[in-house]
């Protein structure tokens, strides 16, 4: 009952909430439920990125087998094999590394000054550039001159340095390559200035010379291989051949053997398997369960595996729609035909590119079906948000109205009050 005494301000909020309790309790249901979409349907799209990445990763190894190298001794390569390497054994001799071309220039000091005219030529294989001496102004010393040929911007890479030993200097220049091609060549203009640079590089000191790795392949060591780093890379196919030492007789042979690696085959596979497991929970989760485009998703990509034959690689659907990976019939049918995997996920048109293009449809681009999807959902949000306000300007107006009609009411009563007072 309403007297003197009453808070009509805070009678009138609690009739205001209690107008607006069933309709806060209906906006409070919709917003979770669109939230909760929009977050089932970020997470999807996270889980079909992750798919899309595992189907690259795989894709540029072109092939899913995996190969194991042996060695019959360590130390002398490190290699490694790729998905098209040949099966077998070989046998190589490394007879000489690659190394990088470095000469040393003696001077008297690394204090002294240098020419302040004149011209030095340095060259990289074919590529020269030019040091003008003038510019490096009066002055200047072997560490200017030092700096200049690093800082140069026609350098094609020489790279020069000072060693200081038992109280001599010099300036050494070494190609940042390795290589027969890469030597490094030094010149002068010829000007009566240039007489001592003339001189060091007249009498200079060869420390490496410029040479290719060289390896011979084969029992009888009949094939010669080179490169001009100590990698060779694809020279064989599906191998590469990091080469760290060489051999001290020219009969031995390092014998290594490429062969299948089953275990790692299998933990590529099951990759494939777990992304798309990933995205068979993700659907189950609340928010997305019964959505027609995350239905849609699983569907597809359940098309496309169930029409690619991969029950014959082990690969098959339990009761729940996930993916299992059968170990025993993967190394039977790999056994039978070791390019199976290839052969189905492979290929411009391998299960693989299915897959991705699949994937594209859901997530790439704005009118991607997800991103519809969510732009849909995020609309209705948006919709639920402006009614949210309305309904909150109204209920403003509806304490308004109730703190009015209160205090009108204690204005009467207490205007009786006073008017029972006087009797």
């Amino acid at each position: 009952m309403i007297n003197g005494s009453t808070d009509v301000q805070s009678l009138a909020l609690q009739f205001m909430q209690a107008d607006r309790a069933s309709q806060d309790q209906f906006f409070a249901q919709r917003q979770n439920a669109y939230q909760t979409q929009l977050k089932a349907y970020q997470a999807l799209t996270g889980k079909i990125n992750e798919l899309h990445s595992t189907i690259d990763a795989l894709a540029d190894k072109n092939s899913l087998e995996a190969y194991s190298v042996t060695q019959s001794a360590e130390g002398y390569a490190d290699i490694t094999a790729s998905g098209n390497a040949a099966s077998g054994q070989y046998q190589i001799n490394i007879d000489q590394l690659a190394t990088a071309h470095q000469v040393a220039l003696d001077f008297a000091s690394e204090t002294d000054p240098v020419a302040t005219s004149g011209q030095l030529t340095l060259g990289l294989g074919g590529d020269t550039f030019n040091i003008d001496m003038a510019g490096l102004g009066a002055g200047a010393d072997l560490t200017d001159l030092r700096d200049a040929i690093n800082a140069h911007a026609d350098n094609p890479g020489v790279q020069a340095s000072i060693v200081r030993t038992g109280g001599a200097v010099k300036l050494m220049l070494t190609s940042e390559e390795t290589g027969a091609a890469n030597v490094v060549s030094m010149t002068t203009s010829g000007d009566p200035a240039m007489a001592d640079i003339q001189t060091a590089i007249d009498n200079h000191t060869e420390l490496s010379q410029a040479q290719d790795a060289r390896i011979y392949l084969g029992a009888n060591q009949s094939l010669e291989l080179t490169s001009a780093s100590n990698s060779f890379d694809n020279a064989i196919d599906g191998l590469t051949i990091d080469l760290k030492k060489t051999h001290a007789a020219a009969g031995d042979v390092l014998t290594f053997t490429v062969g299948q690696d089953g275990e790692a085959t299998r933990e590529q596979l099951q990759t494939l398997v777990d992304g798309y497991n990933a995205i068979v929970d993700t659907v189950n989760q609340k928010g997305v369960t019964g959505d027609s485009t995350a239905r849609m998703l699983v569907q597809q990509l359940r098309r496309e595996l169930s029409g690619s034959g991969i029950s014959g690689l082990g690969l098959e659907f339990n009761m729940s729609g996930k993916l299992t990976l059968e170990s025993g019939r993967l190394d039977d049918a790999l056994a039978a035909n070791p390019d199976a995997l290839t052969e189905t996920f492979g290929g411009d048109t391998g299960l693989l590119a299915k897959l991705d293009a699949r994937l594209e449809t859901f997530t790439k681009g704005d009118d991607s079906l997800l991103k519809s999807s969510s732009n849909a959902v995020q609309s209705s949000l948006d919709q639920l948000q402006d009614r949210m306000d309305r309904f909150d300007l109204r209920m403003e107006q509806t304490y308004n109205r109730y703190v009015n009609q209160f205090s009108q009411m204690q204005s009467l009563v207490m205007q009786m009050q006073q008017t029972a007072g006087l009797f």
